[in-house]
C-alpha cells in the first residue's frame, strides 16, 4: 500500500502541473487554430510502453505480497467452513478430526443445504452453525464456498476479505488476538465482531450478517460440544 500510494502522489505531483502549464499555455482564443493529427505511431508506442515498464514491476511485487499473505502456515489452524447464499451465511465446523467432509452442489437437497456428502467418513463429525466462534490466539483457516453468485467474506475486525466463488473453494487463515469480551471493554457493550457480505449480491445483500464470537479456550470448548454432528441430523448411507 505504501509502495503504491508513494508511486501514485509522484506520478501525480508532477503530471499535474504539466497539466496545468499546457491548460493554460494552449488555451484556445481567435488567435490560435489546434493542430490536429489522426495518428502517431511513436506517442502510441509510448505511453504503451512507459505504463507498463512502471505497472509490471509493481503488479509482480504485488501479486508476491498477496502470496505471502494468504499463503500463511496453517497446519496448526481450525478448519471452518463458510457457506453463502443468497442472503445468509452458514459455517461448518470439520469436528474433531479437523478435516471437512466433502461437499458437491449437486447434493444440496432438504436438510442437506450445504451438499455435504454423507458417505464421506470425514462428514460424519462435522458441525453447522449459524455463528462462528473462534478460540483467542489459535489460528483459524476459512474455506469459502458459494451456492449462486459471488459473495464476499468482509471481516473488518479481522482485515480479511475473500470472495466466495461458485464451483470452487477459496480460504483466508488468520489469528484473532482479542476476545469479544475485550473488545467490548473498549468499544462498549454493543460490539459484536460480524462477517459481512461486500458484494451487492441482491435486493437483501444489506442484510447477510452472521456473528464471530471470538472467547477462551474453555468457553469455546463449552459452546462447541453443545453443537450436534451431521451424524446426528443427517442421514448416513
Amino acid at each position: 500500500m505504501k509502495v503504491t500510494c508513494g508511486l501514485i502522489l509522484f506520478v501525480f505531483f508532477i503530471t499535474q502541473p504539466i497539466l496545468a502549464w499546457f491548460t493554460y499555455k494552449y488555451r484556445g482564443n481567435s488567435k490560435k487554430s489546434a493542430y490536429f493529427f489522426v495518428h502517431n505511431n511513436k506517442l502510441e508506442l509510448a505511453w504503451t510502453i512507459i505504463p507498463s515498464l512502471v505497472l509490471t514491476p509493481l503488479i509482480i511485487y504485488g501479486l508476491n505480497v498477496w502470496n505471502n499473505i494468504t499463503s500463511v502456515d496453517t497446519t496448526d489452524s481450525q478448519i471452518i467452513e463458510l457457506y453463502a447464499k443468497q442472503f445468509g451465511w452458514t459455517a461448518r465446523y470439520a469436528g474433531d478430526d479437523n478435516t471437512l467432509g466433502d461437499a458437491n452442489y449437486k447434493l444440496v437437497k432438504g436438510l442437506n443445504e450445504l451438499g455435504v456428502n454423507m458417505e464421506d467418513e470425514n462428514a460424519a463429525d462435522d458441525i453447522i452453525t449459524r455463528e462462528v466462534h473462534l478460540v483467542v490466539d489459535q489460528p483459524v483457516l476459512l474455506k469459502m464456498r458459494s451456492q449462486d453468485v459471488i459473495h464476499s467474506a468482509f471481516l473488518p475486525h479481522f482485515r480479511v476479505q475473500m470472495n466466495c466463488v461458485p464451483g470452487m473453494s477459496t480460504q483466508f487463515g488468520f489469528t484473532p488476538t482479542q476476545t469479544t469480551a475485550e473488545m467490548k471493554e473498549q468499544e462498549g457493550e454493543d460490539f459484536d465482531f460480524v462477517l459481512l457480505c461486500n458484494k451487492i449480491c441482491g435486493a437483501a445483500h444489506y442484510n447477510m450478517k452472521m456473528k464471530f464470537i471470538v472467547e477462551s479456550q474453555e468457553e469455546y470448548d463449552a459452546w462447541i460440544a453443545s453443537q450436534k454432528k451431521l451424524k446426528n441430523t443427517l442421514t448416513l448411507k
